[in-house]
């Protein structure tokens, strides 16, 4: 078993440097409905950097709110949008707990929450659903959903679940230091990056970044001291430069001859 935490802007801005030694894992909110940006979780981006830069194991979560089969269209595609050039160790969890899902007739939901499924897994990603114990018990008691992990919010000291769960939500009062006020504390029981990577899920083998070394590029933007890009050096415009190295998780992960840049700063020209 191994300990997370999962987290959404309402934690605000973290210290994940912080909570990094208290951790295992982490699953991260990306986003809630619809494919619109105003709906993107604001520190999503900012999260899964940190936890890409200091190697900390993560996946993610979409809070939904589809009650039709569009809707939930809608959702897979903001799913995909946010994740296409995440590294997810971890799975993409489908939160279902939303009142007006709840108010749904059964079949309805379970069918909503089931393409969901479906499409994140023909799209190549390690799918789970996210609930309440009482609603994997009622709403979500279906054998159509039998073939995804469950993720199980079940606040207590003992797991009660008999159905097939991948993770147990066991707190909603955790406290770590890097983060203030009260953040939920999660147990996985499988080894979710062996299980991910052995299935060749979640595109995990998939090559990152765009240039390689030995490229001649162009660079507008900052130059790092270090690839955690930490400390800027100095800021060029247009420059060319050859790629040294490519740095493996790392936010600014080109290496050149006066520091290190971020793959947004770098481009090619057309011939």
């Amino acid at each position: 078993m191994k300990r997370g935490i999962d987290v959404s802007a309402y934690q605000g801005r973290i210290d994940w440097t912080k909570v990094k030694p208290f951790i295992e894992f982490a699953i991260i909110r990306c986003g809630y409905g619809n494919d619109l940006r105003k709906q993107d979780d604001v520190y999503y981006e900012r999260n899964a950097e940190m936890c890409k830069s200091l190697n900390i194991p993560f996946g993610v979560y979409l809070y939904s709110y589809a009650t039709n089969l569009d809707e939930a269209r809608s959702e897979v595609e903001h799913t995909l949008r946010l994740i296409k050039d995440k590294k997810l160790e971890y799975p993409v969890f489908l939160d279902v707990e939303s009142k007006r899902q709840m108010a749904l007739p059964k079949e309805d939901l379970v069918e909503i929450v089931k393409y969901y499924c479906e499409e994140m897994q023909r799209e190549g990603y390690y799918v789970g659903i996210y609930s309440s114990l009482d609603r994997f018990k009622s709403n979500l008691d279906a054998k159509e959903l039998d073939a995804f992990d469950k993720w199980v919010a079940e606040w207590n000291d003992r797991f009660t679940y008999t159905g097939k769960a991948g993770m147990w939500q066991h707190t909603s009062y955790e406290e770590i230091a890097g983060i203030k006020g009260r953040v939920d504390g999660d147990i996985a029981f499988y080894d979710y990056p062996k299980i991910i990577r052995d299935a060749h899920l979640n595109h995990l083998e998939e090559e990152t970044y765009k240039y390689r070394a030995g490229e001649e590029v162009y660079i507008t933007g900052e130059i790092y001291e270090d690839s955690d890009a930490r400390t800027p050096i100095k800021n060029v415009c247009d420059t060319a430069f050859t790629i040294e190295s490519v740095v493996e998780n790392a936010i600014a992960p080109y290496k050149i001859s006066e520091g290190y840049v971020r793959e947004s700063s770098v481009y090619q020209k057309a011939n």
